[in-house]
């Protein structure tokens, strides 16, 4: 049997914002009959799969790796992963910033910034981003475990 890793991606934060935004309009309007019960039903839908959607990557031991798009814990479609090999990984702390002027959340304000630990596969020059998180004990074990598990070493301190 072939064993696998799964690395489920972080939710952009605005997702979870505007899902929870759209499930309580949709819980008000279902209660005060503002509006139709299919649209509060559809409100509450959309919130739901918002809220509910994740997207995981599997590292699997013969390295036929997979994209799981999944809904509720539910793999809804899997695709592969064309990643190559890697030759070491790097787990590092990154700041980011992420401007939020375009769009229907802008009023967020106008720039998002963060401390994320992430995960890399480095084969040469190009790199693969696997795994980001806000905790870097997190990312130091499961660092330490796919390094186990494929055989690669971990460079940089960790």
């Amino acid at each position: 049997m072939i064993r696998s890793l799964f690395f489920k991606q972080k939710k952009p934060q605005t997702i979870v914002v505007l899902g929870i935004v759209m499930l309580l309009l949709g819980l008000f309007m279902s209660f005060d009959d503002m509006g139709t019960l299919s649209q509060s039903f559809a409100l509450m839908f959309i919130s739901m799969v918002l809220l509910g959607y994740s997207i995981s990557f599997e590292i699997r031991q013969d390295f036929k790796n997979y994209k799981h798009y999944r809904l509720l814990g539910f793999t809804i479609f899997k695709s592969k992963l064309k990643i190559s090999f890697p030759e070491y990984l790097i787990v590092f702390s990154a700041r980011h910033k992420q401007g939020t002027e375009w769009g229907s959340v802008a009023a967020l304000g106008k720039q998002r910034s963060g401390d994320d630990f992430v995960i890399r596969f480095f084969k040469g020059v190009s790199h693969f981003t696997l795994f980001r998180t806000n905790s870097y004990q997190l990312a130091k074990d499961r660092a330490m475990e796919l390094s186990e598990f494929l055989g690669v070493e971990i460079k940089g301190k960790i």
